[in-house]
């Protein structure tokens, strides 16, 4: 299956050790390669909305934990609809050029099907390798941007333990000092059983924004005095 991908990536920054972000996407697929039956007629696949805060212990390491809303087929009558809380472990450097990102993440699973009626408890770890780099031009507001992400199931029954597994590579243009737009494809792939994987490809194309909440506050001090 292949599609498109919006997204919006917004985080802030509330004091010296906390932040929040917000993350949405929207999966739309347009093309159908032979797509399963329980998705080729999907005009949303999933949206997926996640609320987040951060403690940065250092500039390197920070922990974060989050509620996350996903919903499955979300325009037809056979959906899944998942309420979900993470805690994450993120540590980043630098080695040269490039800035690294490892991501450990623990997923707590409350998915709703409207065809069994059930609500079971299930979870999952993830482990994430980003990076980005500076790429040359006149304004030096371009850069490489690019991760992977494995998942593996963590209870018992599950049909595969290896069960996900999402791979991204993007131009990012620097627009201010507030806000980045990036493009370029994703691929995603799903155990749907046994040896039996659904790949699905999207262009993605990413808003990202930050504000600094403390800049305010230093400057408003500033005035005053």
């Amino acid at each position: 299956m292949g599609g498109v991908f919006p997204t919006i990536d917004h985080s802030g920054t509330i004091s010296k050790n906390l932040d929040y972000s917000l993350y949405y996407f929207g999966a739309f697929p347009l093309l159908d390669f032979n797509a399963p039956d329980i998705v080729k007629d999907a005009k949303l696949l999933l949206f997926y909305s996640e609320q987040a805060l951060t403690y940065n212990a250092n500039k390197q390491l920070s922990f974060s934990g989050s509620y996350v809303y996903q919903r499955e087929n979300g325009t037809e009558g056979k959906y899944a609809s998942e309420n979900r809380l993470f805690v994450q472990a993120t540590f980043k450097h630098a080695a040269k050029a490039l800035s690294l990102k490892h991501r450990v993440r623990f997923d707590n699973r409350f998915v709703y099907s409207s065809v069994t009626k059930e609500t079971p408890y299930t979870h999952r770890l993830r482990y994430l390798l980003g990076l980005e780099c500076p790429l040359k031009s006149k304004k030096n507001n371009l850069y490489l941007a690019a991760y992977e992400e494995v998942f593996f199931n963590t209870f018992r029954d599950a049909s595969s333990v290896y069960a996900e597994n999402w791979a991204y590579v993007a131009i990012g243009f620097k627009l201010d000092e507030r806000n980045k737009l990036e493009t370029g494809p994703l691929y995603i792939t799903w155990n749907t059983g046994g040896d039996n994987w659904y790949n699905q490809y999207y262009w993605q194309l990413t808003w990202l924004s930050h504000i600094d909440f403390t800049k305010r506050s230093k400057q408003a001090k500033q005035g005053l005095s």
